[in-house]
């Protein structure tokens, strides 16, 4: 498939879309983890930098917090370039907490009151 365009929607700044790039290096990607908050250490390799990040954030429910933010960042990423959305980072912010209900009900009870309480207090 050829695309015209391989740069990263999310920023505009003529940068190629990585994988790395969209949710390592990308400013709108910054907002998003900062809300949560996982900070990432960029001189790492990236495995090394979700175990660290793991390790940082100091709770069980980083993976579930970890993998609906780089879901929530790809959805919105698909909005912007198949159905002409805008980026927003509020209405990010909006859906990450909407898409952490729907995995606080698909949790294990041990990990459910732990992510529902992060959830009740994560700020929109």
């Amino acid at each position: 498939m050829h695309l015209d365009d391989y740069n990263c929607v999310m920023c505009n700044s003529g940068t190629e879309e990585t994988c790395f790039h969209l949710f390592f290096e990308c400013p709108f990607r910054q907002i998003c983890w900062d809300s949560i908050p996982i900070h990432w250490h960029m001189s790492l390799s990236p495995l090394d930098m979700i175990i660290e990040a793991r390790i940082n954030f100091g709770d069980v429910i980083f993976r579930e917090l970890f993998l609906t933010a780089c879901w929530t960042i790809w959805t919105s990423r698909n909005a912007v370039i198949f159905d002409n959305a805008q980026v927003d980072n509020d209405l990010w912010k909006r859906l990450f907490k909407e898409e952490l209900g729907q995995v606080c009900i698909k949790a294990k009870p041990a990990r459910s009151s732990s992510l529902s309480f992060w959830r009740d207090s994560y700020n929109v």
